[in-house]
């Protein structure tokens, strides 16, 4: 499933990002495949989506998050 899948507060492992600029730029800011991440914010309309990893927040276009693969993790109860 692609990053803009996600509901808020979902945890997620990426997977694979597919945009070869996107993925440089991800990779200097330390997210790369295996980092977790929780969904924080998606805005109506296609707006922009938030997630948090490593005690950070970032905030991406949808169509950018179109290309993070990820990994749902499963909440058990």
């Amino acid at each position: 499933m692609f990053l803009n899948e996600l509901k808020k507060g979902d945890q997620a492992n990426i997977v694979r990002i597919t945009d070869d600029l996107f993925r440089t730029k991800l990779l200097e800011m330390g997210i790369m495949p295996g980092t977790l991440i929780t969904l924080f914010f998606k805005a109506p309309f296609n707006g922009p989506i938030a997630f948090s990893y490593e005690n950070s927040l970032l905030s991406i276009r949808k169509e950018d998050a179109n290309n993070i693969l990820v990994e749902k993790m499963m909440h058990h109860k």
